[in-house]
């Protein structure tokens, strides 16, 4: 009986946990996607606006300024390395910010606040930008 129920809570606890390592894009909880990936978006219908966001394949596309030019735009891991919480750029006070517990990193992936009850987290991975028309690719190194 006990045991039993002991088994399927285990069983259950894992298959619903926050841990990522079974997601092909994923290398584990807040580590990002596996090396090599490569997300685009189509700039001609995406981050048309300042301060826009968006997750394609693991990675966060933020625009930080008008143009097209690599410059113009961040590209980060977009689950936070503390618990592997959603990411979203908060763009009245250009910070990226944890879901979870609301830890804030600059556009630049540097640790501004830690993880809000405790714990510390890390600085975000940056994924080099490149731009063909209107194309914009993050390669995940």
């Amino acid at each position: 009986g006990l045991g039993v129920a002991l088994i399927c809570t285990g069983s259950c606890l894992s298959s619903c946990g926050g841990d990522k390592s079974n997601d092909p894009g994923q290398a584990g909880p807040g580590k990002g996607p596996a090396t090599g990936t490569k997300a685009t978006i189509d700039l001609a219908t995406q981050l048309l606006s300042v301060g826009s966001f968006t997750t394609v394949s693991g990675v966060l596309f933020v625009r930080l300024a008008a143009g097209n030019a690599t410059s113009s735009f961040t590209a980060t891991q977009a689950d936070c390395p503390h618990q592997g919480g959603t990411l979203n750029w908060i763009a009245a006070s250009n910070l990226i910010q944890c879901a979870l517990h609301n830890a804030q990193y600059s556009s630049a992936g540097q640790v501004v606040r830690q993880p809000v009850g405790g714990g510390s987290t890390t600085a975000l991975k940056l994924y080099p930008l490149s731009i063909s028309g209107t194309t914009l690719t993050a390669t995940v190194v």
